[in-house]
């Protein structure tokens, strides 16, 4: 079956256009039963719970602390994939008549992940059985610490082992452990947690229909985390969305009233641009405790003052950010000059470590080179937070240099370190060492991509309504960028802030268009026809919706 007729096979199945059709084939789609998985939101894909290894350990565990009435504690992470497995677990195990209490680390004091400092304050506020969650899989020094403090240990991670050995811990449930067989290696800390919730209720008799509760907060955990939106991942987001509008959790239904730009429907926009940065406020400002409270707290006038707190902290954040970004590039120009090398390190005192990563981020995207954005402390040790561009592999690249860290940890796409501050100029040289192996190479022109040529006649309020049906979308699912070829522009305007707004007019279609942060494009704007890369969005305005374009470059 040729792709064209797959396509069509596809629109007649399903009753939609032919254009979502032509964009599930281009995703991948190979027959109409692959098209029914993506269309069809009720098709579960879940796996078997106990295809993770160890996981009958890890309810043996729990059942036997419940039991014994064992003094538990949960740790996490600051980000919001932690922040929310936490509460997964806290709600869960609470309500299944396991109390727990709970900790975080704070990145102003303790640093990223688990420490002996933070398991002393465990030990004397009596702990006893120690649940790791998003962090613990590299920890083998600090769980060594645990156990001689006569611990219990549970490690939920999904992580990869750093290859040194496993930690001594009672039970450790991650996809990536050798001789694991649970299909999805994506699961983000919080999928890892609902998996282990999935099993203990199949083991212990608890309706599987209680677990759905949870389902909001492992969307947001997911779609934060940027993991890749593979089957089963797509259905548990699907299903927590879904989940939003009747929650009995009082932050959701918080979060869904503020946040939500369609009453009827919370999409990935929402919670990648609105609800996830707001609660990744306070971790990056203070302490990512208030997030934590805010998502289990059962009492109505309390959490109003939380969620002040989570705006003021958010507010904070922007300022901070813009103030940090500003100082990188200043601080970039006096390393380099005009000499730019592959991997960007750029270092100074003090920067807010709560906020580096996003500043790593931005420049990574706007000089198309992985980069490091390193503070400096008084006492000579550099916390730096990192992000990638192109195809460079941080977890690939800092693993041949573990020698040089005091700790580490990331992904492909992110990472984050510690050092002393004598060694960046020996880590400058071995990234770009690191770079050379893995034959990476800064693009050097722009290069806009885009999935579909359409005309604008193509796109209408019922085809944006189609494509809520591929929702959410994020890592491996990213939203559909069109072209569509002699665009006519008229009423063009030059915005406060660098932003252009215009009509894109083809024959009797004219389609009000802007383009943020893209004063560059003016020139080719005004010559008046173009060629027109965008994504098209919805824009509710006085309870009117009508299709808009926001232009990402001209071709």
């Amino acid at each position: 079956m040729t792709n064209a007729h797959l396509s069509l096979e596809i629109a007649k199945r399903h009753k939609v256009s032919v254009l979502l059709a032509r964009i599930l084939v281009l995703r991948g789609v190979k027959t109409l039963e692959e098209a029914d998985h993506w269309l069809d939101w009720n098709i579960s894909c879940e796996h078997d719970p106990f295809l993770m290894k160890n996981m009958d350990k890890a309810i043996d565990l729990v059942s036997a602390a419940r039991e014994n009435k064992k003094n538990v504690w949960i740790y996490g992470d600051y980000d919001l994939d932690g922040i929310s497995s936490v509460a997964i677990l806290a709600w869960a195990l609470s309500d299944w008549g396991l109390p727990v209490n709970w900790m975080l680390p704070n990145r102003f004091d303790g640093g990223y992940g688990l420490s002996t400092a933070t398991l002393q304050k465990m030990k004397d506020s009596g702990a006893e059985t120690l649940i790791l969650v998003d962090t613990g899989i590299t920890a083998k020094e600090e769980i060594k610490a645990a156990k001689e403090f006569g611990m219990q240990v549970l490690i939920l991670d999904h992580h990869k082992p750093s290859g040194e050995g496993l930690p001594i811990a009672d039970a450790i449930l991650d996809p990536f452990l050798e001789d694991c067989r649970y299909p999805n290696k994506s699961l983000c800390a919080a999928g890892v947690a609902y998996k282990f919730l999935h099993a203990l209720y199949q083991k212990t008799g608890k309706p599987l229909d209680d677990l759905e509760r949870y389902l909001p907060l492992v969307s947001l955990g997911t779609l934060a985390d940027i993991v890749p939106l593979d089957a089963e991942n797509l259905y548990l987001v699907r299903k927590g969305m879904g989940k939003f509008l009747n929650s009995d959790c009082l932050a959701i239904q918080i979060l869904y009233e503020k946040f939500a730009t369609d009453k009827n429907f919370i999409n990935s926009n929402d919670i990648h641009y609105r609800m996830a940065p707001l609660l990744n406020a306070p971790g990056r400002m203070e302490s990512p405790d208030i997030s934590l409270e805010f998502l289990l707290c059962k009492d109505k006038e309390k959490i109003e003052s939380l969620y002040e707190k989570l705006v003021e902290c958010n507010t904070e954040r922007r300022k901070i950010e813009l103030d940090i970004h500003a100082q990188a590039i200043k601080r970039l120009e006096e390393i380099y000059g005009n000499n730019l090398p592959k991997v960007l390190i750029i270092d100074a005192l003090e920067w807010s470590i709560g906020v580096i990563g996003i500043a790593a981020a931005r420049i990574a995207q706007e000089y198309k080179r992985p980069t490091a954005i390193v503070s400096v402390k008084g006492d000579g040790i550099a916390a730096a937070s990192a992000r990638s561009a192109g195809s460079f592999n941080w977890h690939a690249a800092l693993f041949p240099c573990r020698d040089i860290f005091i700790r580490w940890g990331g992904h492909v796409k992110a990472a984050g370190f510690n050092m002393a501050a004598e060694k960046i100029s020996e880590l400058r040289i071995r990234m770009e060492e690191q770079a050379d192996i893995q034959g990476f190479a800064p693009s050097t022109e722009e290069c806009i991509h885009y999935d579909l040529e359409v005309s604008l006649s193509e796109l209408s309020i019922k085809f944006l309504s189609e494509l809520k049906r591929l929702e959410p979308f994020g890592s491996e699912n990213p939203y559909p960028i069109f072209l569509s070829r002699q665009v006519a522009v008229r009423g063009l305007k030059l915005l406060n802030g660098g932003h252009i707004r215009f009509y894109a007019v083809q024959g009797r279609i004219s389609i009000p268009a802007i383009a943020f942060n893209k004063i560059h494009l003016m020139d080719s704007l005004e010559k008046g026809n173009v060629n027109l890369v965008f994504e098209v969005r919805s824009n509710v305005y006085q309870g009117v919706e009508n299709v808009q374009l926001i232009v990402l470059g001209v071709v």
